[in-house]
């Protein structure tokens, strides 16, 4: 028999959390972007089987789930018997689902949630009446050769020959003021404020989850990138790269220097967190990343 529970975020005994379950990054997110965060917590009996990280926000005095651009992901974590048959855990995993889909609808009116790709399995949710939206993001395994097309080789060897560094360093002021041009360039609008946004950076750079990673040129930063480390997976969450440098290949060099550095470190993958502004989509297709799906799931009421 499984039961649901909402809980205010905290440690799990003996499991591990994922980035986007963890407590002190939950409620980060959650002063910031001024949400109410909650795990929803499955339990078989006595043993807990699965945690859901939300964040909620009255409206009318509807409880609604909403996503912070803080957070892209609400990952699922799920621990099945590891001795278990696969066929037996593929059951087990839509039971899981199942529930906590019941959970979700039982509490809250409306209802977003973006799941990782490791959560491929949406059937417990659509069989409680609810929408599973794919998406798309681009990653990178990072036990692989990266192979562009040749016109990324053309603007790697521009890069190449404009004396870039790429370098480990926190500068929040230098990568809010690159993400202003991104604002007005694409019309990006993100959740929160700018100071709200260093807060999130600082708050978590300290707290070892968050690193910037820059590539400089004559001391100043040209292109910056915030990443979060989760086991052995890390998150690409926020990009900016200013115009003149973009022209000369920097974004680029920022991404391929980002990689081999991480594959010295040892990490297995680099999720570059979604492909929904066509031109970016274009420049990580043609950089030789992969495709990867995932669902965001809605209550069936939204629009």
């Amino acid at each position: 028999m499984l039961e649901i529970e909402l809980t205010y975020p905290k440690p799990v005994p003996n499991r591990s959390l994922n980035i986007w379950s963890n407590p002190v990054f939950m409620q980060t997110v959650a002063e910031i972007s001024n949400f109410i965060p909650w795990h929803l917590v499955c339990y078989k009996g006595t043993t807990i089987v699965a945690v859901l990280p939300l964040y909620e926000k009255k409206i009318l005095g509807c409880r609604v789930l909403k996503r912070s651009s803080l957070s892209y992901y609400q990952g699922l974590n799920l621990w099945l018997e590891e001795n278990s048959l696969p066929a037996r855990k593929l059951l087990d995993a839509l039971q899981i689902t199942m529930a906590i889909a019941r959970g979700l609808k039982s509490n809250f009116k409306r209802i977003r949630i973006n799941l990782t790709p490791e959560t491929y399995d949406i059937r417990g949710f659509l069989w409680n009446k609810m929408q599973a939206v794919p998406f798309y993001t681009f990653v990178h395994n990072l036990n692989s050769e990266l192979k562009p097309l040749p016109d990324k080789r053309r603007d790697l060897a521009q890069a190449e020959k404009q004396n870039y560094t790429f370098e480990e360093g926190l500068n929040i002021e230098e990568f809010i003021g690159l993400l202003k041009i991104l604002k007005v360039k694409k019309n990006w609008n993100p959740d929160c404020d700018y100071q709200g946004l260093g807060d999130f950076i600082r708050i978590l750079y300290r707290e070892g989850m968050l690193r910037q990673m820059n590539l400089t040129q004559q001391g100043k930063i040209v292109s910056s990138n915030l990443i979060l480390q989760d086991g052995k997976k890390v998150y690409n969450i926020y990009q900016a790269t200013e115009d003149n440098a973009l022209k000369k290949g920097a974004c680029s060099l920022h991404t391929v220097k980002l990689i081999e550095l991480l594959q010295k470190e040892g990490f297995q993958e680099l999720d570059f967190c979604g492909s929904s502004i066509p031109e970016i989509a274009r420049f990580n297709s043609a950089l030789g990343l992969q495709l990867k799906l995932f669902f965001q799931i809605r209550s069936s009421a939204m629009v």
